[in-house]
């Protein structure tokens, strides 16, 4: 799978978080299960999100915030 279709399965996963009441940080254990992914790889894609400024992330790369530029490149 491309960078990109990545970028788009993280993206879509934070993206749900902001349906629950009270939405949180999404631990990126919780996204390499349901992506699939070896965490490794996962990393460099949310590192990579970061830069960009599509996610907000902390400095371990352990818990995820979509951003609102994320929401937009989503849609």
């Amino acid at each position: 799978m491309s960078m990109y279709e990545h970028q788009l399965q993280v993206l879509t996963i934070l993206s749900k978080n902001l349906q629950n009441p009270q939405p949180q940080t999404v631990p990126t254990i919780s996204i390499a299960g349901e992506m699939e992914i070896q965490l490794p790889r996962l990393r460099l894609v949310l590192s990579t999100m970061n830069a960009m400024g599509l996610i907000q992330t902390d400095s371990d790369l352990q818990y995820n915030l979509i951003t609102r530029k994320g929401l937009n490149y989503l849609g």
